[in-house]
């Protein structure tokens, strides 16, 4: 996918759930997975094998990362496009447990062996690091694909300390504040759950969609109600409500009931190092071909060498290039193109 920021056309927001990203937690026996299941065409990556009383629920289990990585390799198939639109994560805590176990068996220790006990354990403080950087990338992956994402926690009351050195308490999802922050930047919804007494002495099961100090929450939808029943049909018509109520503000061109664009592609991973490798070199030889040797290395060369070493530093060549040099080689094919126009 080529970019071209003259064919640009206007986002429309989607009232249909498929693509969207959502982050739920709260209290246990909530119904946080039930209603996860719910979602279009679901696919439960079962970290917590908790789905055993949800009928007809698609489940996979997870028991370490390099599972978890297995089923991201055939998620990008065809064939699972297909089967499933929805990919549910349960739970992001243990998720994010197999991730920094995953990463401290294969960090290398400051004697040259392999193999950690913790993130703190990794030389020069880079554990930390490593560990969100590869939840951030595997999770982002998902999205890129082009399925919506189900990620569901559990909540605990944190004592937050504020820049003056107040203390107080808020409810949040009990997985790590890296993976928090990972969640939080990623998803349209984050939902806290949790029952509510009523009159009758019964309990209802409440989503706080609003946030406030004293538990995380909120949505990227300007009308969002701040607490529906937790269900999947109140969650439909709540988004569905606040969709139309941004429409008749902004005008109804904006909006669709069609299924939300991904914008989450990745058009780096298009970018082929053998194919530019050889695009280079034929635009250099073509160069080579219709110039006189006098001339190309008084005209060309010196141009040449000016766009190589702007994207890879002085006296680098393309060809001394590997793979992980492909977005430079890229940018470098583009100037040359622009230089022949």
């Amino acid at each position: 996918m080529a970019i071209d920021i003259f064919g640009i056309q206007p986002n429309k927001v989607s009232r249909n759930l498929k693509g969207y990203s959502v982050l739920f937690y709260g209290d246990p026996k909530t119904g946080k997975t039930t209603i996860a299941s719910k979602f279009p065409k679901a696919l439960l990556l079962a970290f917590e094998k908790g789905y055993m009383a949800i009928p007809g629920i698609m489940a996979q289990p997870i028991n370490s990362w390099a599972e978890f990585k297995k089923v991201l390799k055939q998620l990008k198939e065809d064939k699972a496009k297909e089967m499933f639109e929805t990919i549910i994560i349960d739970t992001l805590d243990i998720a994010y447990d197999y991730d920094v176990a995953y990463i401290c068996a294969n960090a290398q220790r400051k004697d040259g062996g392999y193999g950690v006990d913790a993130l703190g354990d990794i030389p020069f403080g880079k554990g930390y690091g490593m560990a969100e950087k590869e939840l951030d990338e595997n999770l982002r992956s998902i999205v890129q694909m082009g399925y919506g994402l189900v990620l569901i926690s559990h909540a605990v009351d944190r004592t937050i300390t504020d820049a003056d050195g107040s203390e107080y308490s808020r409810i949040m999802p009990t997985v790590d504040k890296r993976a928090v922050k990972i969640a939080s930047r990623m998803t349209d919804i984050i939902g806290y759950a949790r029952p509510i007494s009523q009159e009758d002495g019964s309990t209802v099961t409440k989503l706080f969609m609003r946030g406030n100090t004293r538990f995380m929450a909120g949505s990227r939808f300007k009308y969002t109600p701040d607490v529906i029943d937790f269900n999947y049909q109140s969650l439909v018509n709540a988004i569905g409500d606040a969709i139309d109520k941004q429409a008749a503000e902004d005008g109804a061109e904006n909006f669709t009931d069609e299924a939300a664009a991904n914008v989450f592609v990745d058009t780096t991973k298009e970018l082929d190092f053998d194919a530019l490798m050889k695009e280079f070199n034929e635009i250099v030889s073509a160069l080579i071909e219709k110039t006189d040797e006098t001339t190309f290395q008084t005209e060309w060369q010196p141009k040449l060498t000016q766009i190589i070493e702007k994207y890879l530093g002085k006296g680098n060549k393309v060809n001394n290039c590997d793979r992980n040099q492909v977005e430079a080689i890229s940018l470098i094919v583009e100037d040359l193109k622009d230089l022949l126009k």
